[in-house]
């Protein structure tokens, strides 16, 4: 299978998770795959065009689905079980929120303090800014983490040969 016909199937079957996916076809989805969501979220910057973070997080979700399923028919075809990529793209989503959230409360605390919010009044404002920040920053590391370990997990299940078993899916 070559890289047209892989990008091809896998954007056919975006929304299938049924089946099974040999490694070629994963392997020559996945910069596309990979592509999709991440120009997305370059082009509806806030910087290029005045686009809301709920657009651009559900815009991201539908496009990182055809990569969850051809990773779900590859593990499928690996012999894995699919909850394989369950945790990473759970780490994935919380990383993204996080730091969304995080970004969204840096923006109103810099609004409130460009309005003079100084004194005490900004001395409140900066105890709720950090008693915010720390733990979005701690869940953001945690994400990071969990996402680097389990998606490395995952990434080498994917190398693995397909399995020679005829039997349907489990």
């Amino acid at each position: 299978m070559g890289p047209s016909e892989a990008i091809k199937k896998g954007l056919k079957k975006s929304l299938q998770y049924s089946g099974r996916a040999a490694r070629p076809e994963y392997w020559w989805f996945l910069p596309a795959g990979l592509a999709l969501p991440f120009s997305w979220l370059w082009l509806s910057s806030p910087s290029l065009f005045n686009v809301e973070p709920l657009i651009r997080l559900l815009g991201s979700a539908v496009l990182i689905s055809p990569l969850v399923a051809v990773t779900t028919r590859r593990l499928r075809d690996s012999g894995a079980h699919i909850s394989g990529v369950t945790v990473p793209l759970t780490a994935l989503i919380g990383l993204c929120l996080s730091l969304s959230l995080m970004i969204s409360l840096h923006t109103w605390v810099t609004g409130l303090w460009s309005k003079g919010a100084d004194g005490p009044a900004g001395f409140g404002v900066m105890i709720l800014y950090w008693l915010g920040v720390i733990p979005l920053f701690l869940l953001s590391l945690r994400n990071l983490v969990l996402g680097l370990m389990t998606g490395s997990a995952l990434f080498s299940q994917m190398a693995a040969p397909s399995a020679q078993q005829k039997s349907p899916n489990r």
